[in-house]
């Protein structure tokens, strides 16, 4: 009796112990733990106002087109959503053209930058009926932290100064406002050119200047109805073509398009009247065996002209002062 109980001790002991020495981890000299790792917050570094750049609210339509006139040529277009789309107006390098692609898009945000460098914030919410659809930001200042409604602005800018921003053209020296100035000097001269049109059904398209001035190619071309029934203009294009063209082989034609047309708005020609327009090109000339085509075309009619100018008649252009 005394021998089983001294061995049911014994054996609670060892039992005893042996739990211990599975809960009792062995210190092992041989393990080093990595020393904690500190860290540290950087200090916050507050905004000062003169780092902050305002935004300009503006207001896009679906079915209609925002333009925004710039300092310099835009460089760069950061859109905040898809329901909006901008463009650079085509020949222009500082307008931009923005509108929506979703009716009532919600509040979104485009960034422009232009190539003197500076940075442009818009904030656009959606208006069919917006109050401003030209935008001229030539001349303002930016980097202020006021953010600026268009209503607010328009109370500093008249309607006069929105008409008069500077268009530059793509590859052109002169802005549209010197274009049109020396549009409006050559509708003044007497005619420096002769015997280049055509006539046929009483109808008369005829150049009459050819000026050059910085690196634009200006013709003054007149379109004179000689018969009672009114005239409305279609079309009137340049297209350089071969000077002869071989029997059975094809005719390439290469359209040159103007980037600026004084007078176009005039485009229904009355009985025994005349008009005159004046056609802005990048300065061009063309080979010895190509010739310079225009063509004029009548709508809903069948009194379509065409001539030739030769590469002389242009490298004949005088100089515009």
């Amino acid at each position: 009796m005394e021998k089983a109980f001294a061995t049911a001790v014994a054996l609670s002991l060892l039992g005893s112990t042996l739990t211990k020495a599975q809960v009792v981890p062995t210190a092992d000299s041989s393990v080093h733990m990595p020393p904690p790792v500190v860290v540290k917050m950087a200090p916050e570094i507050p905004i000062n106002d003169n780092s902050v750049i305002g935004s300009y609210y503006i207001e896009l339509p679906f079915n209609k087109t925002v333009s925004i006139i710039f300092d310099s040529p835009v460089r760069s277009v950061d859109l905040g959503s898809r329901d909006i789309i901008a463009d650079r107006a085509t020949e222009v390098e500082n307008v931009l053209k923005v509108k929506a692609t979703r009716l009532g898009f919600n509040e979104t945000n485009f960034s422009v930058i232009t190539a003197d460098g500076k940075f442009y914030s818009f904030v656009a919410n959606y208006n069919e009926s917006p109050g401003v659809l030209a935008l001229n930001l030539a001349g303002s200042k930016v980097g202020n932290s006021e953010t600026i409604s268009l209503q607010a602005r328009n109370k500093q800018i008249n309607s006069n100064n929105l008409r008069d921003g500077i268009i530059q053209f793509a590859g052109v020296k002169a802005t549209q406002s010197e274009v049109v100035y020396n549009c409006n000097e050559i509708m003044k001269k007497k005619r420096n050119v002769r015997h280049l049109g055509v006539e046929a059904n009483k109808m008369e398209v005829a150049v009459k200047s050819v000026f050059i001035k910085d690196n634009v190619l200006y013709y003054k071309i007149a379109l004179e109805n000689k018969s009672n029934i009114t005239y409305d203009v279609d079309y009137v294009r340049f297209f350089v073509v071969d000077k002869t063209t071989p029997r059975r082989t094809s005719t390439q034609e290469i359209e040159l398009l103007p980037f600026y047309i004084y007078n176009e708005a005039i485009r229904s020609i009355a009985g025994k009247r005349v008009v005159e327009r004046v056609y802005a090109f990048q300065k061009f000339t063309i080979p010895d065996n190509k010739r310079l085509k225009i063509m004029a075309g009548e709508i809903n009619g069948g009194r379509s002209l065409s001539f030739i100018i030769r590469n002389s008649d242009i490298m004949n252009a005088d100089k515009l002062n």
